[in-house]
């Protein structure tokens, strides 16, 4: 009976996790940015970047020059994330667009500092 209990519990936790596992994962835009002209960047490159944004079915999530540092060292002026419904949306609908790529080098030449990572919603570990 005990053994019968297990299999039915093993088989129904990969029936629940199977579903999920096959929906693709939001991936996250992470950006510190130091801005040098903030008119190029919110007057140009602002309303250039949300519209490629708006595009591909993105969420800005965060966009602020105030963030409480709690530890370690969290440099720029402005700090921005941004939610894709997957990692193929993120680079290639949106990093790697024609559209979004004129937007970039505004972005490029208003700042001194642009650290952008992309990254996956939680990923857990290996059991």
């Amino acid at each position: 009976m005990n053994r019968k209990l297990k299999a039915l519990a093993l088989a129904t936790s990969f029936t629940v996790l199977a579903p999920v596992s096959a929906i693709a994962e939001p991936h996250y835009l992470i950006a510190q940015i130091q801005i040098e002209d903030n008119k190029k960047y919110f007057e140009e490159y602002g309303p250039a970047a949300l519209a490629t944004l708006m595009n591909v079915d993105a969420k800005v999530l965060v966009a602020t020059p105030t963030v409480a540092n709690l530890e370690g060292e969290w440099d720029g002026n402005w700090t921005v994330v941004v939610e894709f419904p997957s990692e193929e949306h993120a680079m290639k609908n949106w990093y790697h667009n024609d559209q979004y790529g004129e937007a970039k080098l505004i972005r490029q030449s208003a700042a001194t500092l642009n650290n952008l990572i992309i990254a996956p919603g939680f990923v857990p570990p290996a059991q």
